[in-house]
């Protein structure tokens, strides 16, 4: 049986970290064109993307509560890496 470090309240700042980081993903109209598109792999990046953002931003979140900061700081940072690849997808690679 494994026995996990006791649950500790997050911090406000840690909210707003997370939120901030989420937000992006979540804005989803600036995406929504690739829905639309003919590649198959597009249309169903772009229906899952959400799904990753919130996932990963409960991740981060239940990480820091259970004083996995680290894990908490690579999962945001992945989340970051993830934006800045859609972006490039859904503006550059298929403008």
């Amino acid at each position: 049986m494994s026995t996990l470090p006791p649950a500790r309240p997050t911090p406000w700042w840690m909210w707003l970290v997370i939120t901030v980081c989420a937000l992006p993903g979540l804005s989803f109209p600036w995406v929504a064109h690739l829905i639309a598109d003919s590649n198959p792999v597009v249309r169903g990046l772009a229906w899952l993307y959400p799904a990753y953002v919130v996932c990963s931003a409960l991740l981060a979140w239940l990480s820091w509560r259970r004083s996995m900061t680290a894990v908490c700081w690579i999962i945001l940072a992945l989340l970051a890496v993830s934006h800045l690849c859609f972006y490039y997808l859904a503006v550059i690679a298929l403008a």
